[in-house]
C-alpha cells in the first residue's frame, strides 16, 4: 500500500494502530529550512517532498491553486512598486476591473514567510469590483488547476495524499477582505454578502471538478474559530454555505479537510463543526497553543466519524527538548485511543523548529 493509500484508508476508517503525519509545508518554513533556503516563496513542492521523505510519517501534502491570471488573463495584478532588502520584501499591487481598481500589498521576511499585509476588498467601494473579479473567475479557465493538480500528483508519486487549499468557505469571500472587514461587511451588506457566497459555492463547484480531473484527494475549507466570527454569523453564514460546498465535493468523491490552528471553543462543545460533514479535522489544541479544555474532552465532543489530527502544540516542538516531545506525543496517543486519530502539531511546522525534535516525536508516535 502507497502512503498515499494509507492515508485516505486511515481518514476513512481508522486502525488499531495511530497514524502519524506531521503537518510540513503550506508555507509555514520548516520545509524551508530543510532545503537550505531562507525565503519561504521560494521552496518547492520538490523541497517538501524531500522534508517529509527523511521521517517515518504519512504524509499530507497541500498545495494552493494557480493564480489569478492563470485562470482568466483579465485577473492580471499589476505590480506597481517592489521592495527587495535583505530584511523584507514587499509587493505592491493593482487591479483594474471596469468598476474600480483593487489593491493590495504582500509582505515576506526570513524564515517568516509571506503575508497580506493590505487586503484587497476594505471596504464599500471595493464591493462591486471584488463581484466582477468572481463572475472573471467563473469565466475563466478551470484546466489550469487541473493540470496544477496532475502535476503535483505526478511529482508525489504516492508518497502521500494531495490536499488543494483555495478559501472554499463561501464566507471567506475568497480571502479578498481581511477576516475583521469580512464580518463589518457582512453586517453591513448582508443581502450582498448572500449574493457573493452563492456565486462563491458555483465557482468552488467548477475547480472541485478541476481537482477530481488532476486527481486530487482532498480540498481545503476554512473553519472560522472564536477570534474570526460570532455564533449569529457562524449559523446563518458560515454553517449553510461549508454544509453545500462539503456536499457538493462528497459527490465528487473528494474527501474535506478543514484546518483551524486558532481558538475552537465554544463552537466545539456547541456541536458547530459536527454539521459540517467534514473528513478530517484539525486541531484540537489546548492552551497555550489553543483554548480547548482537553483533548479527552474534545474526543467527547466531536462526532468520531470524523477523522482528527494533531495536537502537540508548537511550542514544545519549538522549546521542548526530545524527551518532552516524547512524553506530550504518548499523552496524545493515551487521549485519543480507540478513535481516528492521526498523531500531529497543533499547525504546520515553523522554521525554527529543531530537527532533533521532529525525529523524536516520529519515533514516538511510531513506537
Amino acid at each position: 500500500m502507497t502512503r498515499r493509500n494509507c492515508f485516505l484508508d486511515y481518514v476513512k476508517h481508522g486502525s488499531e494502530y495511530p497514524l502519524c503525519s506531521l503537518q510540513i509545508g503550506a508555507g509555514a518554513g520548516y520545509d524551508t529550512k530543510i532545503a537550505g533556503r531562507e525565503w519561504v516563496s521560494e521552496t518547492t513542492l520538490a523541497d517538501t517532498i524531500a522534508t517529509v521523505t527523511r521521517y517515518d510519517m504519512v504524509p499530507l501534502f497541500n498545495i494552493g491553486i494557480p493564480g489569478d491570471e492563470e485562470l482568466n488573463p483579465l485577473l492580471k495584478w499589476k505590480v506597481v512598486r517592489s521592495i527587495d532588502t535583505p530584511e523584507f520584501r514587499q509587493k505592491d499591487y493593482e487591479l483594474s476591473t471596469p468598476y474600480g481598481t483593487l489593491t493590495k500589498v504582500v509582505t515576506e521576511t526570513p524564515r517568516h514567510g509571506v503575508f497580506q499585509s493590505k487586503y484587497p476588498v476594505a471596504c464599500d467601494a471595493d464591493l462591486r469590483p471584488f463581484e466582477w473579479v468572481v463572475d472573471a473567475m467563473a469565466d475563466g479557465d478551470a484546466s489550469a488547476i487541473t493540470r496544477r493538480v496532475a502535476e503535483c500528483v505526478r511529482l508525489i508519486d504516492g508518497r502521500g495524499a494531495l490536499s488543494v487549499q483555495w478559501a472554499m468557505q463561501p464566507y471567506e469571500m475568497l480571502c479578498y477582505p481581511n477576516v475583521q472587514d469580512t464580518m463589518l461587511l457582512t453586517f453591513d451588506h448582508p443581502e450582498f454578502m448572500k449574493r457573493m457566497m452563492r456565486k462563491i459555492i458555483a465557482l468552488s463547484d467548477i475547480w472541485q471538478e478541476a481537482v477530481k480531473a488532476g486527481g486530487g484527494d482532498f480540498v481545503f475549507i476554512g473553519g472560522s474559530s472564536r477570534d474570526m466570527i460570532n455564533p449569529d454569523i457562524f449559523e446563518r453564514f458560515l454553517t449553510p454555505g461549508a454544509r453545500e460546498v462539503i456536499r457538493n465535493a462528497h459527490e465528487k468523491e473528494l474527501l474535506v479537510y478543514s484546518h483551524v490552528c486558532s481558538p475552537v471553543e465554544p463552537f466545539l462543545s456547541m456541536g458547530y463543526y459536527n454539521q459540517w460533514g467534514v473528513d478530517l479535522f484539525e486541531t484540537l489544541s489546548p492552551p497555550p497553543v489553543g483554548n480547548v479544555d482537553s483533548l479527552e474532552h474534545a474526543m467527547e465532543v466531536l462526532d468520531p466519524v470524523i477523522c482528527t489530527r494533531g495536537n502537540l502544540g508548537l511550542d514544545v516542538l519549538l522549546r521542548g527538548t526530545p524527551d518532552e516531545v516524547r512524553r506530550g506525543v504518548q499523552a496524545i496517543r493515551e487521549a485519543t485511543r480507540g478513535r481516528k486519530h492521526i498523531i500531529a502539531a497543533s499547525d504546520y511546522l515553523f522554521y525554527d523548529i529543531p530537527e532533533e525534535n521532529v525525529i523524536a516525536f516520529c519515533e514516538a508516535a511510531n513506537a
